[in-house]
């Protein structure tokens, strides 16, 4: 049996997965590494990795098995390869739509296997015409569907950034992730916490505990400072919440913030049927009278860089606020007001405003909370939109962290993945 890696992407991680499954069975590993020759030009890829499995499943000994793997390729579970491929000569399957997965390929060595794929070679040639999506050229195969399954195990499910991580609780031999080079980092951290897991014979999603222990339902740490943060997350999203508490707590304990943290809607505030994003300007309004300043931060963003201190976003303003990544003026995840009448009055607006619609019962409900923030922050007579902070500044999408990043937002991504990247990232920081 032949396991065989064929990377176009630098990802440590997916070797050392690979390698791991080829040496829980004694299979012979064959490493590849195109990232420094094929460049972004998929179709050299392609070209070359078609070439290679046609060549090394010609040197195998009759009837063994291939299973080639991209840098996208996760296997989970040990399932031995006869096992899957039991009265099969090729598995192919989809991972999401009709067209077939690229990334997880397996053939067995015989003579039609290797005919169909040396027609494949001779279409996937420089000079040719190629399809957009590369599983188009796999038509002379026949694919399995999406979410096939051997016996009682998943072939391939698939990941990505805005899919729920069904891979980590069904009974899935591997995964593949969506190949979207701008989510790299997820990528990373996805095969770090699955080697991980698998080495440890852990339960997938199971992460350490980040430090906090209290169960009440508000906590308040330092109380009476002259800045103050503010954050709200529900049971649902406590995996990644308290990562965020932890992280929130050491910042303010280090530089001597107040913090309210809220770890469910306060009961004066429930009615149960509004979702916890639309009582920021409650919460905001009801602590702004005992702080100079105080601070909403989501439960989605981390302190990255600890040493930054917030009196400086302060100077000459009386709101802190940064553009979001997309077309709002700015991001309700992280806001700053100092106690002023105009904000104390502002919020309250917010307030009411929201307090009126018909349907709060989702984040994105009647366009969601940024909007009447934006809505009635914008009306301010004096307020000025060229001093809303940039968010390479504050406020950073997590696709652009760097190591000098201040607050890191991340945003639009399923909770696990969301609680696997902000794990990851906090303890990769401390080595940056």
């Amino acid at each position: 049996m032949i396991v065989l890696s064929l990377l176009s992407d630098h990802a440590p991680g997916a070797l050392a997965n690979h390698r791991h499954y080829a040496r829980e069975f004694g299979y012979r590993h064959i490493e590849i590494d195109l990232s420094d020759l094929s460049g972004s030009n998929k179709h050299l890829q392609w070209v070359y990795k078609y070439e290679a499995l046609l060549r090394h499943l010609s040197r195998a000994a009759p009837n063994e098995i291939l299973m080639l793997l991209s840098e996208n390729a996760a296997i989970l579970r040990p399932v031995a390869l006869p096992d899957l491929m039991a009265g099969r000569d090729w598995l192919l399957t989809c991972a999401e739509g009709h067209i077939p997965q690229t990334d997880i390929l397996i053939f067995r060595n015989t003579e039609p296997v290797r005919r169909k794929l040396a027609d494949l070679v001779g279409r996937c040639r420089l000079g040719v015409a190629l399809p957009e999506n590369e599983g188009e050229m796999l038509h002379d195969f026949t694919i399995c569907p999406q979410q096939f399954r051997v016996g009682d195990v998943y072939v391939v499910l698939p990941a990505a950034v805005n899919l729920e991580c069904v891979w980590a609780t069904w009974n899935s031999f591997s995964t593949c992730f969506r190949d979207e080079k701008h989510h790299r980092r997820l990528r990373a951290a996805a095969f770090e916490h699955i080697n991980e897991c698998r080495t440890r014979a852990t339960p997938f999603l199971s992460l350490a505990n980040p430090g906090v222990h209290e169960t009440e339902t508000q906590s308040v740490y330092q109380p009476n400072h002259a800045i103050a943060i503010v954050m709200l997350y529900t049971p649902n999203i406590a995996q990644y919440g308290r990562i965020a508490e932890a992280n929130i707590r050491q910042y303010c304990k280090r530089h001597g913030y107040t913090l309210y943290v809220h770890r469910d809607v306060p009961p004066r505030l429930n009615d149960g049927k509004t979702s916890a994003n639309w009582h920021k300007a409650a919460l905001l309004h009801a602590y702004l009278p005992h702080h100079q300043w105080v601070f909403w931060l989501d439960a989605d963003v981390l302190i990255n860089d600890m040493n930054r201190r917030l009196e400086p976003l302060t100077r000459e303003r009386d709101t802190v606020l940064a553009r979001d990544i997309g077309t709002w003026a700015f991001n309700s995840g992280i806001m700053g007001f100092q106690r002023n009448q105009q904000n104390y009055d502002a919020l309250a607006r917010v307030i009411e405003r929201c307090r009126n619609l018909d349907d709060r019962s989702h984040i994105y409900a009647n366009q969601g909370d940024q909007y009447y923030f934006i809505d009635v922050f914008h009306s301010l007579p004096d307020f000025d939109a060229t001093r809303i902070y940039d968010f390479i500044e504050l406020n950073t999408p997590w696709v652009y962290r760097r190591p000098d990043s201040f607050m890191v937002h991340y945003i639009g991504m399923w909770e696990d993945n969301r609680a696997l990247i902000m794990d990851y990232d906090l303890r990769h920081a401390a080595m940056e």
